[in-house]
Parts: structure tokens; sequence; C-alpha cells
């Protein structure tokens, strides 16, 4: 009787074991898993935002930032991606033109300005009209070609007509958080980053200078669209709709950015 109340048991238990392992799978079924590429200016504002849309959303979402034109490659090189939110209108018309996008949700998101930055021993000789003087040394930029706030530089260099005079100057970085990181740590005594981004630095370690007179390079705006083939088409529907609510707009403002 005893040995056979332990094989009872031991079913009861395997039996047990069984149902909460196939619970979990369809509770993992039931959680699809939304991939966003984006600009890395968005990191801060996205992640919060993501985070209260997974409190009460069917699926979890995972972002992956860089430079606009870095993720461009990426897709058209068969990444994963149900979402694209770029800096650039350059970037998503490229992907709109190759039939990557769905161009019936593609959306103007946000707004964004340009801001010289300082490391904090160059913050009283730094100014747009002493980038070409001697007592100004390493100028940061993200890689014009991938990063769209290099690209805004660029043409802000180009309008002064100083880029000549800068050649032996410019380091170039992977993305505008990288910029950010090159004028914090002293490797670059300033550089150019977005407003967002700006407001980020550590008071310890560098200073805005100022905000770039915006007729000077191309309108910076961050267009936002789900891709033809969407892998998780629905979750997309759902957190595309989410970064255009209340709370993402808020959230996006909050980090500086201005709401379109």
């Amino acid at each position: 009787m005893k040995k056979i109340l332990t094989i009872v048991t031991v079913l009861i238990l395997a039996m047990s074991m069984l149902i909460m392992t196939s619970c979990g799978d369809k509770k993992e079924a039931a959680k699809p898993e939304v991939t966003v590429l984006a600009a890395a200016s968005l990191t801060d504002a996205l992640d919060e935002i993501i985070v209260e849309f997974e409190k009460d959303s069917s699926c979890t979402i995972t972002p992956s930032y860089a430079g606009s034109g870095d993720l461009v490659q990426q897709i058209e090189g068969g990444a994963p991606c149900d979402i694209f939110i770029s800096a650039s209108k350059a970037n998503m018309d490229q992907l709109e033109e190759g039939g990557y996008i769905n161009a019936d949700t593609r959306q103007d998101l946000l707004a964004n300005s340009l801001t010289l930055i300082a490391a904090i021993e160059k913050k009283d000789v730094v100014t747009m009209d002493t980038l070409t003087s001697a007592d100004v040394g390493t100028i940061a930029l993200g890689e014009p070609e991938t990063v769209p706030a290099g690209k805004y530089a660029t043409q802000v260099l180009d309008n002064l007509g100083i880029t000549s005079q800068l050649t032996d100057k410019i380091v170039y970085a992977k993305d505008v958080r990288a910029v950010l990181n090159y004028v914090e740590t002293g490797d670059a005594d300033c550089g150019f980053v977005y407003k967002t981004d700006a407001l980020l630095l550590d008071d310890t370690k560098g200073v805005t200078i100022t905000d770039v007179d915006s007729s000077l390079h191309d309108a910076i705006v961050y267009p936002a669209a789900v891709m033809a083939e969407a892998p998780q088409a629905d979750g997309a529907a759902e957190f595309f709709e989410f970064i255009q609510s209340d709370f993402a707009k808020k959230a996006f403002k909050k980090y500086g950015f201005t709401v379109k």
C-alpha cells in the first residue's frame, strides 16, 4: 500500500510539473517580442516609454540603438525589425524607396536641435567663433555617412566656410552618444550633439556652449514607421500607437524633444 501511495505521489508531482511547464510555454507564446531599431539619441526616452508600455501589454519590446545610417544598413542586410525610428528623414526615405517600410504608417514623430558642447576644461575657450583657433583642439562629430547628427554638424561647418580649416581637428564617432562620451572624458575639447543629449551632460565634466543656428543645417526630424514585413505586425501596431500616446509625448518632452 505504501509503495502504491509513493507511485501515485510521484505521478501527481510529474503531472503538476507538466502542467506548470505547459502554462509557462503558453505564457511565453502570449508575449511576442517586438524589435524596435531607433536612433541612439532616443535611448533614455524610449527606454522609459517601453517600461510603461510593457506593464499592460501583450508583448515585450526589444530596442536596439545606434546611428540611424547603421540601422538602415542592418535592416537592408536582413536584420529583424518591426519598427524603425530614425533621426533623419533621408534614412527613412531610403527604406521607403526600397520598400522596407509600410509607407502608410510613416509619421514625423519628433524634432530636435543641434548643440555645441565642450569639456569642462575648455568651457571658457570654446565658442562657435573659436573653433578654428589654436586654443581649440579635437572636435568630435558623429560619422556623417551613418550618424545624422554628424551630417547636420558637417552642414554647419560647411555653411560657416570653416571645414577645410578643421580637417586635422575633427574626430568621428560611431553615434551621438559616443560624441558625448568623447567630450566628457576629455578625449575631445568639444563636439556637436543633439540638444537632448546635451541635457545629459555630467556638469562636472562638460558644459553646453550654445544651440546652433537652425538655418545652418537641415531640419532635424525623427520619422517613425512600421516595417512592411514586420515579424510581429500586431505587437508593432500596438507599440507604434503607444509612442504617440499622451504618456509617450510627456516622456519625449521630458528628455528635451519637440513633439510633432
